[in-house]
């Protein structure tokens, strides 16, 4: 199973959205596209990483590879950069808490390729309730 998160924030801190989708065998399965008010892109960007976790945690994913185009997001979750804000840190911690017996590889891709879940971000704001 494939997984691709992303944020949007229009303003930063702005508006924001969180878009995240499951896709197994090519079908998406489950997808996210939540409103979150006022935040900062980053923000954004973890809490969909964070949506995402929860649902492939919740299904009893065995394996799943997530995709998400904010290299900040993704090397500081892989421990690869240092988290130098606090509220990031927590949310980092979040996440961590989340992997702990999952089997997941978090990667980074280009934009053009996280195409569904950009979409999902920006409707939550175009959307919002």
């Amino acid at each position: 199973m494939t997984g691709y998160f992303d944020g949007a924030s229009r303003g930063n801190p702005g508006l924001a959205g969180a878009g995240a989708c499951l896709i197994e065998d090519g079908q998406v399965v489950w997808e996210c596209a939540e409103y979150l008010g006022t935040k900062t892109n980053n923000e954004a960007e973890y809490t969909a990483l964070l949506r995402l976790l929860e649902e492939a945690k919740s299904r009893g994913v065995g394996e799943v590879e997530i995709k998400g185009d904010s290299k900040l997001v993704v090397c500081q979750v892989n421990r690869q950069w240092k988290i130098n804000l606090p509220h990031l840190r927590a949310l980092a911690a979040e996440a961590w808490r989340i992997l702990d017996g999952m089997n997941a590889r978090i990667t980074w891709i280009p934009r053009e390729e996280n195409r569904i879940a950009d979409a999902l971000s920006n409707r939550a704001i175009d959307e919002r309730k």
